[in-house]
Parts: C-alpha cells; structure tokens; sequence
C-alpha cells in the first residue's frame, strides 16, 4: 500500500501545478509513506517542501509531564509487535506510537515482557492533547485487557538501576580506564 501511494504522489508530483500530500501530525514522525516520497523524489529530482505539523510525540510529552532529552526512545508499536526482543535501551524511558489494536497490544505486551518484568507499569496515553485526553496506569501484563485506538501511546518507563547494554558499558568503561580498578 505504500508502495502505491508514494507512486501516485510522484506521478502527481510531477504535473506543473505539483501535489500536496497531506498526512496528520508531522510528516516525519510514523509516516512510511512520507520518507519514501522524500528518498525517491530525490533520485527523480523532484522538488519537496516538508511543511512541519505537530505530531502526537509533544501532546504525550505534556501529558505525561516528561521531558524528550532525558534518553527518550520513540519507536512504532507494530513494529515492537515483530520482534521477539524489543529494540529498547531499559534503562531509558520510551514511547510506542500506534498502538491501534487489542491485537497490537497483545504482541506488543508479549515482546515487552522479554525484556521488561510482568509488573512493570506502564501508561496508557489517550488522545493526547484532545479533550478526550487521559492516562491509565498498569501493569504491563494487563496491557492488552485495555480498549485501545488510533490515538493511544504507550509510556514505558526505565528499568531501576542499571538492566542495559549501554548501562554495563558505563559501568565498565572507568574500571578499565587506566586509573581505574587493578
């Protein structure tokens, strides 16, 4: 499907008057459609202006009174569902973006759960920055009990202490360090 999108937008894209191809939020964030348009109307040498939207990622932020520079991981719900292993750093907070579906929810939980304990809460953002706008906390073993929509994030908070590859590397990094441990 997106595939055939990015091919109409070309074709399109290539009359005098050009196209405008619009898409909710900000055309980068959650868009397949969008950098694949950007990457072959570069090879085409096609002209693209990207104009900025506000995506769901700074209406969660605020909800959920968290600050983006704090290691702050976003990554796509479906594709957490695909793996067997989240692609996760535990020892920094992170956002999963279009989290549609009890289905999703269910692989997303069941990935999650090799990495993060059954208990582990997590958030529940809903319609962030709407009026319909509200958190639900639970356990991560509860997540696919919950209704969820289009409009739905999940908040995974950090791991207590060190759990991660790149927390190991921290720790071992001034032991080995030439002033470090003997």
């Amino acid at each position: 499907v997106y595939d055939a999108i990015a091919d109409e937008v070309l074709e399109l894209g290539q009359r005098p008057e050009g196209v405008v191809y619009g898409v909710p939020g900000h055309p980068l964030v959650g868009e397949a459609t969008v950098t694949q348009v950007l990457a072959r109307a570069e090879s085409a040498g096609l002209a693209v202006r990207v104009v900025e939207g506000l995506s769901f990622v700074e209406p969660t932020l605020t909800a959920l009174q968290l600050d983006a520079l704090a290691g702050l991981q976003i990554v796509d719900a479906v594709e957490v569902a695909s793996l067997y292993h989240p692609p996760l750093n535990p020892d920094a907070p992170a956002l999963l973006g279009q989290l549609y579906s009890k289905v999703l929810a269910s692989d997303v939980k069941l990935t999650l759960m090799n990495q993060y304990p059954d208990g582990h809460e997590v958030v529940l953002v809903y319609g962030a920055g709407t009026d319909e706008q509200r958190l639900v906390r639970l356990p991560l073993h509860e997540l696919d009990r919950q209704e969820v929509d289009h409009l739905t994030t999940l908040y995974v908070a950090p791991l207590r202490g060190v759990t991660g590859f790149e927390g190991l590397q921290n720790t071992m990094a001034p032991l080995r360090a030439p002033d470090g441990c003997p």
